[in-house]
């Protein structure tokens, strides 16, 4: 039988405490989420080995190890639910705007200095992609959600880059493709990697592939979906930031509409998200983090 205990498994829990920061280094450096979210899984595993070893090393339960292993899980769980709770009811009272306004970026910090960010600025320049606009939103003091505009050369296809802000600065780079068709129809593929939880109009065919960290691939399988699709594009007609100033309006209005948000005149005292949006928000961020996908 394998002793828990042992020199060996000693050594498999460093090598995967090794591989697990290795791998989350490596995918947030070069844009990989696949590697991210593999570590993530090995994190859960190592809590749970590293409970069922010291229980036997420490001699505190003589329980069989699967139980340890598996109770090991289990708390795991309990534990990142409620940090997650927490975080949303945090989200839910504070001043972060969920919807916020975009503005004209006029202060030249559109791109950040990022040689892999850089490439990819001329592989727009490539595909015959035109920039629109740099638009900028204030998420809380000094920090800003940034958002540079791109259309293909048909004029059917806008691309909206979001830099998201990092904890320990700089930002990483989300996408998300649009094509608009008749009767307010409108196909949307991205990448976002942040919980929204809420709901989208029946209309817009949304698609979100946060695994996808390359800009080429979530572009073909775009224009795949377009294809398949029976919608008739059409050329935008707003400007950019009349777009996406629209875009967060019409969403802000359909999630009061559907409860994930509670009624303005209670915000300020239960707080912007409902609990029926908690739960959803919730249980995004778990699909997100272990499986790589949304409610929507």
């Amino acid at each position: 039988m394998f002793d828990i205990t042992s020199s060996a498994f000693q050594t498999v829990l460093f090598c995967v405490a090794v591989l697990t920061i290795v791998l989350h280094k490596i995918g947030t450096i070069k844009g990989i989420p696949v590697f991210v979210l593999v570590s993530r899984w090995l994190r859960w595993l190592l809590f749970a080995g590293l409970f069922c070893y010291f229980l036997k090393r420490l001699e505190i339960s003589f329980r069989p190890d699967w139980v340890h292993f598996v109770t090991g899980i289990a708390l795991w769980f309990i534990a990142e639910t409620g940090y997650y709770w927490i975080a949303i009811k945090a989200l839910s009272q504070s001043e972060i705007p969920l919807f916020p306004n975009f503005k004209v970026n006029e202060d030249g910090d559109e791109w950040p200095a990022d040689p892999l960010l850089i490439k990819l600025r001329e592989w727009l320049r490539e595909q015959k992609f035109k920039r629109l606009s740099a638009l900028k939103a204030e998420l809380f003091e000094g920090t800003f959600l940034r958002a540079s505009i791109y259309e293909s050369a048909d004029k059917l296809t806008r691309l909206q880059i979001l830099f998201i802000p990092k904890r320990k600065g700089g930002a990483t780079a989300c996408y998300s493709l649009s094509t608009n068709g008749t009767d307010n129809n409108r196909i949307i593929t991205d990448n976002l990697h942040l919980p929204f939880g809420g709901y989208y109009p029946e209309t817009w065919n949304m698609l979100r592939k946060p695994l996808i960290g390359s800009l080429h691939r979530l572009l073909k399988l775009h224009q795949l979906r377009t294809i398949k699709s029976s919608i008739v594009a059409t050329p935008f007609d707003d400007e950019p930031l009349e777009e996406l100033n629209d875009q967060q309006r019409i969403l802000e209005r359909l999630n009061l509409e559907t409860g994930f948000l509670n009624p303005r005149h209670f915000q300020d005292e239960v707080g912007k998200i409902s609990y029926d949006g908690r739960y959803r928000l919730w249980k995004e961020m778990w699909l997100l983090a272990y499986l790589g996908k949304s409610v929507c």
